[in-house]
């Protein structure tokens, strides 16, 4: 259909309802003494851009009058049929939960491109076993990986299940092991803003000697550092695990150290928990030293004798700026436990000749109300190689990434959607920045928000900029909402032709689990975005 094309021709007087078979953008229809209601199933519509978008119209009128219901100016959905087609298998791939595409010969990323190289296709939760060609009841087992690959060319998609060495189904994607163990664990000194509360790090009973390392990823510049020392509000007593007397060091290449000074802590209480030490020097890697010697290394006394040496909190500063992006370690450790923990994933992103994802990592919480019985933990970074076309898994490298964060009121996540403004994209107007988009969640509603970073940094979470609404911030609490009642799932492209061309789309489902598929439209990457407007109806929810 084509602007102006009659959808259904009316013959009608007083009040007259009238049922679309979908969503249309329709033209407004202005006839004198004629009351016309736009509505999507029964919620009233307001102009969008010239269009009321509509799959129910309700029109009063005293005289008898024809009305020609006309295709507007706007989008109009379709089932894609070939591309369902293409995903109904009788193989052992039975479905996936979730789905992300990639362009892996060039890293291209936009619409409706002139050719269609080979594209990566990963899939999260999937269906692996076999069914009744008949009755189409599934076979028992039926196995879920949580996460599958396939690979589309020459418009055939081969379907790719992981494989272990006595042949069981596997995940490509998994969780390190380190990063599933909580306890008094030194991750916990260099976790910030977190969803839950976190416990302080303590060291092995009567430890033989004490280093903890902090790793920054990259060279920073260190004006000075803030420790908490070991505090519990509810056994003051217990401030005497605390930190004493270290030597701090500096290095860049995590083998030769420099010493850089002396310090003597305070033992902590409640008013006085923080002390600054200044630093002014550049490293890559930091390192503590700690007399492991009870009263030396800590407060331990003749009436505290305990052994354990450890402190709450590190943070390391350049001017106002505390570095996040930091792997923490030590040689000795008091506990630590697995939990059971995987990853939800999110969206990715080619640069160079790697794939990025940004996961959710997942917990159990059996807390939780049935159906809902897990935790969100953080975020991990995965970056896989590519070579020959396909990437390769099992080289992947796995940090965890500091793009998630709690205040008072709401949550701040990011990976839940990433465009890439780059040469190698082919975006219209490049700037070099990637800009990954996220959701804040305040009372279960979320609202889309927006960071970037260069490409070539985009592994270096402390480079990554967070907009605030007039520019850019360093703090991920200063995200400024963009658009409300977005999904955890999410796009935002580039309109590459028609009366949009050169804005940019967002894509989602309305408020998480609705049926609605909806969209907004923006003149820039950082918004603002136009109201939501629903788009598509599924048919499962229906």
């Amino acid at each position: 259909m084509k602007y102006k094309d009659i959808i259904k021709s009316v013959k009608c007087k007083g009040k007259t309802s009238i049922n679309l078979e979908k969503i249309y953008p329709i033209k407004p229809i202005d006839l004198e003494g004629v009351k016309i209601t736009y509505l999507i199933d029964d919620e009233e519509q307001s102009l969008f851009f010239e269009s009321f978008y509509a799959n129910k119209i309700i029109i009063t009128t005293k005289k008898e009058v024809v009305i020609d219901i006309c295709l507007g100016k706007g989008y109009l959905t379709e089932k894609a049929d070939n591309w369902t087609n293409l995903f109904i298998t009788d193989d052992l791939w039975q479905g996936g939960d979730g789905i992300f595409s990639f362009n892996i010969e060039t890293g291209e990323d936009k619409f409706d491109q002139e050719n269609i190289a080979k594209t990566l296709f990963v899939f999260g939760d999937t269906f692996v076993g076999n069914y009744d060609r008949l009755t189409e009841k599934r076979y028992m087992p039926q196995l879920m990986p949580n996460n599958t690959l396939a690979y589309l060319e020459n418009n055939k998609v081969d379907f790719r299940i992981n494989r272990g060495e006595l042949g069981q189904v596997l995940a490509y994607y998994n969780m390190k092991e380190e990063d599933k163990y909580q306890g008094y664990l030194p991750k916990n000194l260099v976790s910030y803003n977190c969803l839950a509360p976190v416990k302080p790090y303590l060291s092995s009973y009567y430890p033989k000697s004490l280093e903890i390392t902090f790793d920054l990823s990259t060279k920073r510049k260190i004006t000075h550092i803030e420790i908490e020392n070991y505090f519990d509000e509810d056994s003051p007593e217990l401030s005497k695990r605390g930190l004493k007397e270290i030597t701090l060091f500096g290095s860049n290449d995590n083998t030769n150290w420099e010493k850089i000074d002396e310090f003597k802590l305070r033992k902590a209480n409640k008013d006085n928990l923080v002390q600054a030490l200044k630093i002014n020097k550049t490293y890559r890697h930091f390192k503590i030293l700690v007399n492991p010697i009870n009263g030396l290394g800590n407060y331990n006394d003749q009436s505290f004798q305990e052994g354990l040496f450890g402190f709450n909190k590190i943070r390391f500063y350049n001017e106002k700026d505390y570095y996040k992006d930091i792997l923490a370690n030590a040689n000795s450790i008091l506990i630590k436990e697995a939990e059971h923990a995987w990853i939800w994933l999110q969206d990715g992103v080619v640069i160079g000749n790697n794939l990025y994802f940004l996961p959710l990592n997942i917990a159990s919480d059996h807390t939780q109300v049935e159906g809902m019985q897990f935790k969100v933990l953080g975020v991990s970074m995965f970056k896989t190689p590519i070579i020959n076309q396909e990437i390769v898994p099992e080289k992947s490298i796995q940090k965890k990434a500091p793009v998630f964060a709690k205040d008072k009121t709401s949550t701040y996540f990011y990976g839940a959607g990433i465009f890439a403004n780059t040469i190698q994209a082919k975006a219209l107007n490049p700037d070099g920045y990637i800009y990954i988009y996220g959701y804040k969640t305040t009372n279960f509603l979320r609202e889309l928000i927006v960071s970037r970073v260069k490409e070539d940094r985009f592994e270096y979470f402390d480079d990554w900029e967070y907009f605030d609404g007039v520019g850019y911030s360093k703090n991920i609490l200063d995200s400024k909402p963009l658009l409300p009642h977005v999904s955890c799932e999410m796009s935002v492209s580039e309109i590459l032709e028609g009366r949009f061309k050169g804005k940019y789309i967002a894509v989602f489902t309305y408020d998480v689990n609705t049926k609605y598929v909806s969209f907004a439209i923006s003149d820039s990457l950082t918004g603002p975005f136009s109201k939501p407007q629903k788009i598509y109806i599924t048919p499962e929810q229906s």
